[in-house]
């Protein structure tokens, strides 16, 4: 399995998430081809975008005041 950007918004939906354009980068350059003679699996996929998540986390978002 390879992660497109189509695959990568889908993922964010499921996922009820939204990724930094540093996190969306890092996910397709790592995920956007096979590492030959292997496959990424989906769980292989799943486990190493929780690690970049947590190694480069989101910036908190701020309290919308209207709320």
């Amino acid at each position: 399995m390879i992660m497109t950007e189509k695959k990568l918004l889908e993922w964010e939906e499921s996922m009820h998430t939204s990724f930094t354009a540093g996190q969306r980068r890092t996910i397709l350059d790592r995920f956007g081809k096979e590492p030959e003679p292997h496959e990424w699996s989906e769980q292989d996929i799943a486990e190493q975008i929780n690690r970049i998540c947590l190694e480069c986390p989101a910036p908190k978002r701020t309290r919308c005041p209207l709320e």
